[in-house]
């Protein structure tokens, strides 16, 4: 399931300069680092919301990635192509900060008509089909490649793909900025560090969620974790921000610069925190 904000936001200024590469389970966008970068044995892979690469926003993004981390960042597709919600029905918050009004009976009967259309779309990218796929991505990039180590960062949709790859040897780090909810059989399952990037108000990964997957994974001496709240921010500001909005500029800001801190010590400096992933 989708929660309104999930189809909600701006897009990101900026054209993005990596290239879409073919790939034997699909699609992939690739940024690489700048000219003259030294090649990285490792690399980044950064999981979209439901645009996916439709939306430029995850585009512009990787290419700051590699331009900060100076590695390698993809961009899988993960809807051949076809995502649950296009561009152009992308709608600006209705409020993109906390406390929005009480929506009007109109305004639900709307978005439960919305969801009667898109609902057989999104059956279609149910875990048990999209994580084998996304599994042999990582595998065939590692072994295309020769990367040794992969961090990865993933937003609303991706950030849930995120979390359950954590319990997986594929991948040495996750960033998770708003998923798609935290089951505490995935969370308990952790075997990565992880980030959490939250919004304050978020309908599927709400405060009482939140402070039960941080006690779940404070309970554990192992992996660590960092979970962090952006206060003034509701579901996707990572990913889809209202600049217009300050805290929302920022909160958007400091995550991606926590973003870029975390998986420097995943894939740039092994010997640091993160190097027992």
């Amino acid at each position: 399931m989708i929660c309104e904000d999930c189809t909600k936001g701006f897009e990101l200024d900026g054209e993005p300069t990596g290239a879409l590469q073919g790939v034997e389970y699909g699609n992939a966008y690739l940024a690489s680092p700048a000219d003259g970068a030294t090649r990285s044995k490792n690399a980044v892979v950064l999981f979209t919301d439901i645009f996916g690469l439709a939306l430029n926003n995850p585009k512009v993004l990787a290419d700051q990635f590699a331009k900060a981390l100076r590695v390698d960042v993809w961009v899988p597709d993960l809807f051949a192509g076809k995502p649950p919600v296009r561009v152009d029905e992308l709608a600006p918050h209705t409020s993109p900060v906390p406390g929005a009004a009480k929506k009007t009976l109109w305004q639900q009967l709307k978005w439960y008509s919305f969801m009667v259309r898109k609902g057989p779309k999104l059956k279609q990218f149910r875990p048990e089909i999209v994580d084998p796929i996304v599994k042999q991505f990582l595998l065939k990039i590692k072994e295309q490649h020769g990367y040794e180590r992969i961090g990865v960062v993933g937003y609303c949709f991706g950030g849930s793909l995120s979390l359950r790859l954590s319990s997986t040897d594929l991948i040495h780090g996750a960033v998770i900025a708003h998923p798609g909810g935290a089951p505490l059989d995935l969370v308990n399952a952790i075997k990565i560090p992880t980030v959490w990037l939250c919004a304050e108000e978020d309908t599927y990964f709400s405060s009482d969620a939140r402070d039960a997957a941080e006690r779940a994974m404070a309970s554990r001496e192992n992996p660590p974790h960092e979970l962090i709240v952006y206060p003034g921010t509701t579901h996707g500001f990572a990913a889809r921000p209202a600049l217009q909005y300050p805290r929302v500029k920022e909160a958007f800001e400091k995550a991606f610069a926590k973003t870029v801190e975390f998986l420097n010590g995943v894939v740039n400096e092994p010997s640091g925190p993160h190097a027992d992933a």
